[in-house]
């Protein structure tokens, strides 16, 4: 174990220091030689994951940065691949991997519970990010490069470049770029480190390069470690791998704590803002969606609050936020709300700490003209309201009671919770702060109690410097125009037109004869080692996540009568003393009609306030207040399940009556030592809404559809991908009616005139569904499992829970008609989606086994062997799309397709199909299939958080997915060899001649000439 000032061979320990909360003990070291920096927190947790961070500013939109963080992944010195990224996506058992720019800084991080795939990991990242190839063909690829297709027409290409078409194309990305622009100017942050797509094409290679020499150094590097592997051995591979050969690159650092400290001024002169003399108003135009009769502006009022040093300085500005707009019922939310000034909370309100002076932000969505400036004042008098009438006790409990279960709370979202540990410890060491000082802890909580049980003005006082009295802030009004992005396709005209008169027809020909013989070259992969997939298997089991679900019953109040209980499925998880309780009500018990309005009645369902079993009327505000205090959430939503065809799938629907059902869930989380009354909170939400406050229903929808629609363009992929398969099952179907384009349409479909009517379909449907029966999901420890045990019965009688009924089955013939979105002709053919975008996406669907299949497993490898080998060349590296991806829904026997910010997404539904027909004459060695089984391995082992196994666990018992069936398909996959992956792209080939189905969406400047010839439905969204 380091001491402070130790020294293993060239590194010095800078710093211990402990890390209870999460186990850890953190050793901060540098390296002698290089001044290259490393932080370890050391545990027992064997998913180990490293980053390579670098600190990135730049003073140009031009998208250095990012453009770099793409092109160091293609290729380096030991690694002379075209795309080793792609290797190690196609055969890595990698938990995460990825890479991220940040408006000042680019992180390179990557997890493994596999100690061997750990380090062969981390030998490809750090080869990549010290020794990166950057070819100008690379640079051309990724950056941009000048375009003429068999017309004559000329067109700018690149990765970033399309990539960053997608983002300026997304309304609150405009913005939250506003907000941070307007008042942090005079920094970094005034720019786009993603880079404008008008600006992207004023880089040239050198630049890039130059920008690698410059930031790219070691001691410019903080290296961050996490988990159980000894931080002696990883600080002897960091030495032998790349140490040493930086030492010969680069002239000794300075690493005294003057060339540390002058490293970090240099860095502060990029990204220390100007002083704001006086509040600003900033008037921007972003793309504009719907054709709506009125203008809805967003409009947001910004606080800057200056540095955030330390995690407990943090937490005084998240309960200061908390206290304002915690919940519905918060004196800030409810006063804009309230106010009829806009239509929802604009998404940008929150506290942002992650920038070298941290931000705070209050505003509304859906703002006509003339009101925006009542929008500010409205927040600064509500502001001062607060601060003269005092905060309430129970505002600051209900905001310590979500800081307390957040810190309960085991969370994993697209990665491990370590990533979130590395991002403080990397925000303090940008910035020259303490790094024992970023991780926030249980000390803080008690500490920020303490404080406000010693000082009760202490948030007053902080409001009043920080929000009422600060000259350090702005309104920033983003208006959706028409002309936003009429002008920037202007603009790119002039600037393709520009370009092309700079360059010859020859010149032209000659880069982009340059660039598809790179990008053709074959790839010796054999560089880049992999694991053996027997090394999975252990005593003859496959090495896997698995799900513990115990199944009982309760009795219903109509038990006696059937003989049969309410379904009970407990999931005994480490959930650090919290408890989750899901209580599903059946949905297919109401008519088909009904269907398209369950996302609505989830919308509203816990959030409308009601009348409590004791008699108090309590509205939505008074509801979500008694909310806060004694949960640490409650509400709602929809999930539909098919069920797998196996023998014990079909023995299970017969025995239990929940088998590949649809289903509305109330959802309550809280603290062990909150269970009985969040209970008795649920009871009386599920008892007594009555859904007779009709304005409140609105707002709800309205904010609804705002997310929706705001979501339609950034989630393009998954859009395409449910209309395609939207009529291949009944669940496909409900999936499409309840979650895609056609809840859209029914969303903009509703009126002021329609709500009354509508609360009335909500409380016969609520009452029809508490007919149909239940069944209750606990996810919790063995303690939290036994008090709910306990109160069960009782909530049962207040609620009058049912057992279980039968249900007529359906087919997706009766809920087809609820998908369509054009009424005119016919119900089959692919689709094209209208919106306002300047990027595509596409998807098709073909037939594939279903999970009973003897090649259900083979089919999974093949899936994920085409998407990070063809796909991701032809449509990613080839075509310029952001992303490619494919994969097998073995539920509903199909092979899933889709691409990302794609500008050609007519040509990749193309791709796609020639991708198959091209893989099913492959050659495959065995080491292509060992490769392709490892990486597709990856997924079988990915961690879960405790809840989300708990969740998943439930899900697979509704869906009657048994650990056997996983464990078959697990081993149909690690006996996949080269002739049964020919097999299955064939028969995916075969399936697509005679089976599939397309869908895009695209802007409408990506319409091909012959579109109506084609014989596709082309329907305009209104977003």
């Amino acid at each position: 174990m380091f001491r402070k000032g130790d020294c293993y061979k060239n590194f010095r320990v800078l710093d211990v220091f402990d890390v209870s909360d999460y186990h850890s003990v953190a050793f901060h070291l540098l390296h002698e030689k290089t001044g290259l920096e490393v932080v370890h927190f050391l545990n027992d947790d064997d998913e180990n994951l490293f980053s390579f961070s670098f600190r990135t500013p730049n003073k140009k939109s031009n998208g250095a940065a990012h453009i770099l963080e793409h092109s160091v992944l293609c290729g380096s010195e030991r690694y002379p691949l075209k795309d080793p990224f792609v290797a190690l996506s196609n055969q890595s058992v990698k938990t995460y991997l990825n890479a991220l720019t940040y408006p000042d800084r680019t992180v390179y991080p990557a997890s493994s519970i596999v100690k061997a795939d750990y380090f062969n990991l981390m030998d490809v990242y750090g080869d990549a990010v010290f020794f990166p190839n950057l070819a100008p063909e690379i640079f051309m690829q990724e950056a941009h490069r000048l375009e003429c297709d068999e017309n004559g027409v000329h067109s700018i290409q690149g990765v970033v470049y399309n990539e960053m078409k997608g983002d300026y194309s997304s309304f609150e990305s405009a913005v939250s770029n506003a907000c941070n622009a307007s008042v942090l100017g005079g920094s970094v942050y005034e720019k786009d480190s993603g880079g404008d797509p008008l600006e992207i094409p004023s880089i040239t290679h050198g630049e890039l390069v130059a920008f690698h020499e410059k930031w790219y150094r070691p001691e410019n590097c903080l290296v961050f470690l996490y988990g159980n592997i000894p931080t002696e051995e990883q600080l002897d591979f960091l030495q032998e791998r790349f140490l040493s050969r930086l030492e010969q690159k680069f002239p000794p650092a300075d690493v005294s704590d003057g060339g540390r400290k002058s490293r970090v001024a240099e860095f502060l002169s990029y990204v220390a803002p100007a002083p704001m003399k006086k509040p600003v108003e900033c008037r921007y135009e972003g793309p504009k969606g719907g054709d709506g009769d009125e203008t809805k502006n967003t409009v947001v009022l910004n606080f800057r609050l200056g540095q955030v040093s330390d995690s407990l300085s943090a937490m005084e500005n998240t309960v200061m936020f908390g206290v304002l707009m915690n919940h519905d019922g918060s004196s800030l939310h409810k006063a804009l709300i309230e106010s009829g000034l806009g239509d929802d909370i604009a998404p940008q309100s929150g506290f942002s700490s992650y920038l070298y002076e941290s931000v705070m932000s209050f505003g509304l969505r859906g703002v006509r003209d003339g009101d925006e400036r009542k929008v500010g004042e409205l927040v600064l008098d509500t502001l001062k309201k607060v601060a003269d009438d005092g905060i309430s006790a129970n505002d600051i409990d209900a905001t310590m009671m979500a800081l307390e279960f957040s810190q309960r709370s085991i969370r994993r979202s697209d990665g491990p919770y370590s990533r979130v540990l590395m991002g403080r410890i990397v925000y303090g060491w940008l910035y020259g702060f303490d790094l024992s000082r970023q991780i926030r802890q249980r000390r803080d909580l008690d500490e920020m109690r303490r404080i406000l049980a010693q000082n009760p003005g202490f948030l007053v006082e902080r409001m009043k410097r920080l929000l009422i009295d600060n000259e350090g802030r702005s309104l920033v009004v983003v208006v959706p125009s028409e002309h936003f992005s009429k002008e920037r396709d202007d603009a790119e005209r002039k600037l393709v037109a520009l370009l092309s008169e700079r360059t010859s027809a020859e010149e032209i020909r000659d880069v982009c004869s340059r660039l598809h013989e790179f990008q053709r070259k074959e790839d010796d992969v054999s560089c880049i080692p992999h694991l053996n997939p027997r090394d999975f298997i252990i005593d003859g089991k496959p090495r896997m996540e698995r799900f513990g679900v115990s199944v009982s019953s309760v009795d219903g109040i109509d038990s006696a009568e059937t003989g049969r209980g309410i379904p009970l499925l407990e999931c005994r998880e480490n959930v650090n003393g919290l408890v989750y309780v899901n209580v599903a009500l059946p949905v297919d018990v109401l008519d088909v009609e009904d269907y398209p309005f369950v996302p609505m009645l989830s919308l509203v369902a816990t959030e409308c306030g009601w009348r409590t079993l004791d008699g108090r009327e309590l509205g939505w505000a008074e509801s979500a207040e008694e909310c806060a205090l004694h949960t640490g959430g409650l509400g709602s939503m929809f999930v539909t399940t098919d069920s797998g065809d196996t023998d014990a799938a079909v023995e299970m629907g017969k025995s239990r009556g929940w088998l590949g059902r649809d289903w509305f869930m109330f959802r309550l989380s809280m603290l062990e030592e909150e269970i009985e009354p969040a209970l008795g909170i649920l009871a009386d939400c599920m008892t007594g809404t009555d859904f007779h406050d009709t304005k409140r229903i609105k707002d709800l929808i309205v904010e609804g559809r705002n997310d929706m629609d705001s979501g339609i363009v950034p989630d393009g992929s998954m859009y395409v991908e449910s209309r395609a398969k939207c009529r291949s099952s009944r669940s496909c179907a409900v999936d499409e009616i309840w979650s895609g384009l056609s809840q859209l349409m029914t969303l903009h479909g509703i009126d002021d005139d329609g709500i009354g009517a509508l609360s009335e379909r909500f409380r016969k449907m609520v009452a029809r569904m508490m007919e149909g029966g239940a069944l209750v999901n606990v996810i919790a420890e063995e303690s939290g499992l036994r008090t709910v045990r306990k109160l069960l019965p009782s909530f049962v009688r207040k609620v009058s829970l049912r057992s279980l009924g039968t249900v007529a089955r359906r087919s997706v013939g009766d809920f087809v008609g609820l998908t369509l979105i054009d009424r005119k002709g016919s119900d089959d053919g692919d689709e094209v989606f209208v919106v306002n975008s300047q990027v595509g996406f596409a998807a098709e669907v073909v037939g594939a086994g279903t999970l009973a299949s003897e090649n259900a497993g083979v089919e999974d490898v093949c899936a994920h062997w085409l998407s990070n080998n063809l796909l991701w060349e032809r449509i990613r590296t080839i075509g310029g799309a952001y992303g490619a991806f494919c994969s097998v829904n073995s539920f509903q026997g199909l092979l899933e397709f889709s691409t990302f910010r794609d500008p050609s997404p007519f040509s990749s539904c193309d791709v796609f199909e020639s991708c198959l027909e091209e893989a099913s004459g492959i050659d495959f060695s065995v080491d292509d299939v060992e490769k392709a089984v490892v990486g597709d391995y990856s997924r079988w082992i990915q961690p879960f958080a405790p809840r989300d196994r708990g969740m998943t666990g439930m899900m697979h018992s509704l869906e009657g997915l048994c650990e056997c069936d996983r464990a078959r398909k697990f081993m149909n996959a690690i006996g996949t060899t080269a002739e049964s992956m020919r097999e299955s792209f064939a028969r995916f080939r075969m399936s697509a001649g005679t089976k599939r189905r397309r869908a895009v969406m695209c802007g409408k400047g990506q319409l091909p000439d012959d579109i109506d010839s084609a014989g596709v439905k082309v329907i305009v969204l209104p977003v």
